[in-house]
């Protein structure tokens, strides 16, 4: 795991790389490498977790290739034995080593022979070509611009304050930063800067780039293999994808929230792998507490068990901290304990550690999956003429004005989010709309400039494989990954996920939606691997997210937090918000204090922490 970065183009003499490597430093104290002639700069910081030696540090040169390398090839042991066959020879025991021989042997097909998470550069000094390759599902991230004939990429995005490129504020990103609380897709916060989507790579040569995709996620299979026989191929492929993530020179640990994915994980690695240690935070408020089922199930696996309760004045800590760690408008607060067990492994000596992100999006964990279906069944059983008539009814009787008078109940927000989901055309739209935190109609009432999303095109998938797909792509890839990557390098230490190595995506999505859901059981098919292990008393019942009491712990933070970062000179200074929205919003949120709601917290969350990246990328 490590820190990359590097240009190509017409900008030799305008870029310190020693200061790329300082701004990367968290992510690589092992050591760094810089290569650079006159046209190109390759920057790797590294954290070493296999091949500790010297030798394998980076950038690492074969022949006309140059290779920086964030991640993890897991199989690098198989596909070095096929390169020797074919004549190469090996001055290390490095994944980075089996990469550039692979590439330069199979050329761009290598990638689809990997298993893993990457990110990495790799640079031919005879085309003076380079190419970026981002891993399927995104697990490692990749940012990259290009300007003025230069292509400029770095593993976070806080390295191009150090690059000559704009950094304006993307309108649309916005957008989507308030709807979902991340930037999805390919957009990052600034219009100049992309990210490499997952399943890509990308190409400059010659001034100019491409974008080719080399991974899809597999459509449903209409014949697949009986039930036993499913579970039989998941169970194996489980094993085998976490024994790939066991491979490491250094300690190995594994994240138990108590829940089905960790405790599957931990379970596997637990009967396969011997002896391992798991760590849990938990919280004072029993609401938001997993400590006791994460106990439950390590007593029963036997397994060393670390767990401490999260204080409120550790997790101020963190928040205090909280854009120091993540560089993006990043919503989610789980980011806050995401870190603090990061730190805790890292206390107990951990340098690895494995996390079961992905169960959810693969095997339809998420409540409100059949909610949805069931909500959308049941307002489109209204023609869409009687639909849309009850739209412009409720519209032109219940004005502007008299819905931001009605403060009680959220009454605003429901009324736009209820309107949206009726105009939804097809199950796609819908969806976006479900999971949306504000309407497009609010969207345009508190942001300036406002850019639409575009017409959603018709699928005949089921709804339940498009909610799991829009997820993986964008939740998992934009919010999730991108939580437990920042907070464990910001921790230095690595962090895999089996779960999501591709080949149990491409198993799970061939799936028939019926069996995933079969007789109303979210994660059927895990929880029958799973009861092979541990008693289902251990793990059925109602799912809780890693999530913070955020209103109860900071009530009186944010009071002053709100007070100092949305003051209206503050709004005003971004040029991209309508103070008055978010004075009415503070508005609502007080009544709603005094009454002991947080109806509208979540969209004050969403203001306050833009408000605090943006003090701090554009003020410091």
């Amino acid at each position: 795991m490590c820190g990359i970065a590097g240009y190509i183009g017409a900008t030799q003499g305008k870029i310190d790389l020693n200061v790329i490597c300082d701004a990367l430093q968290h992510r690589g104290p092992d050591g760094n490498g810089i290569y650079s002639d006159e046209r190109v700069g390759l920057v790797h910081t590294r954290l070493a977790i296999i091949d500790l030696s010297e030798a394998a540090k980076q950038p690492f040169q074969f022949k006309n290739w140059i290779l920086v390398f964030n991640g993890e090839i897991y199989n690098y042991k198989e596909i070095r034995e096929v390169l020797v066959e074919q004549g190469y020879i090996f001055k290390t025991q490095s994944d980075t080593e089996v990469i550039i021989k692979a590439y330069d042997y199979w050329r761009e097909k290598a990638v689809e022979k990997f298993i893993g998470m990457f990110a990495f550069a790799i640079y031919d000094t005879i085309s003076k070509s380079l190419q970026l390759y981002r891993d399927r599902i995104g697990v490692k991230p990749l940012y990259y611009a290009v300007d003025n004939y230069t292509l400029y990429f770095a593993s976070e995005l806080k390295v191009f304050r150090h690059f000559p490129v704009a950094r304006e504020v993307n309108a649309a990103a916005l957008s989507n930063y308030f709807s979902f609380g991340f930037t999805p897709s390919s957009q990052s916060i600034y219009t100049s800067v992309k990210k490499l989507e997952a399943g890509t790579f990308l190409t400059f040569q010659n001034q100019n780039h491409t974008i080719t995709t080399y991974w899809h996620i597999p459509q449903v299979c209409s014949n697949r293999k009986s039930e036993n026989d499913l579970i039989d191929e998941l169970h194996a492929l489980l094993i085998s994808s976490c024994q790939y993530r066991m491979i490491s020179d250094v300690p190995v640990g594994v994240f138990l929230s108590g829940g089905v994915d960790s405790s599957l994980v931990s379970a596997i690695l637990r009967k396969n792998f011997g002896q391992i240690k798991a760590f849990n935070i938990g919280f004072e408020e029993l609401a938001f507490n997993e400590s006791v089922h994460a106990e439950n199930v390590a007593k029963h696996l036997q397994i060393d068990y670390q767990s401490r309760i999260l204080s409120l004045n550790e997790a101020r800590e963190y928040f205090n901290q909280f854009y120091t760690i993540y560089d993006e408008p990043f919503a989610d607060t789980s980011g806050i304990p995401t870190a603090c067990i990061s730190a805790f492994a890292k206390s107990h000596g951990i340098k690895v550690v494995l996390s079961a992100d992905g169960g959810d999006e693969l095997f339809a964990g998420y409540n409100h999956y059949q909610s949805a279906i069931k909500l959308y069944n049941r307002l489109h059983r209204l023609p869409a003429i009687v639909r849309n008539s009850l739209v412009k009814a409720s519209r032109l009787l219940i004005t502007k004005h008299v819905r931001k008078s009605i403060v009680q109940q959220n009454f605003e927000h429901r009324l736009y989010a209820l309107e949206e989901l009726l105009e939804a055309t097809n199950f796609k739209s819908f969806y976006k709309a479900l999971i949306s935190n504000q309407a497009q109609k609010e969207l345009e009432q508190l942001l300036l400039y406002c850019q639409a999303e575009g017409k959603m095109e018709e699928s005949s998938t089921h709804p339940l494989y498009e909610m799991r797909k829009w997820d993986l792509e964008n939740y998992m890839a934009d919010d999730l990954l991108v939580k437990v990557d920042r907070a464990t390098m910001f921790n230095q230490i690595e962090c895999r996920e089996p779960l999501l190595d591709h080949r149990l995506v491409e198993l799970a999505f061939s799936i028939s939606p019926q069996l995933h859901l079969k007789q109303n059981t979210s994660k059927y098919l895990l929880k029958k691997v799973l009861s092979e292990y541990i008693p289902a008393s251990l793990f059925e019942r109602k799912k809780q997210g890693f999530s913070i009491p955020v209103f109860q712990w900071f009530s009186q933070d944010l009071d002053q937090l709100f007070n100092t970062y949305l003051a209206k000179e503050e709004i005003d200074k971004t040029g991209l918000l309508n103070n008055e929205e978010v004075k009415h919003e503070l508005k609502k949120y007080n009544y709603y204090k005094q009454k002991g709601h947080d109806y509208n917290i979540e969209k004050m969350w969403r203001l306050l922490s833009f408000m605090m990246w943006y003090k701090k990328y554009h003020h410091e």
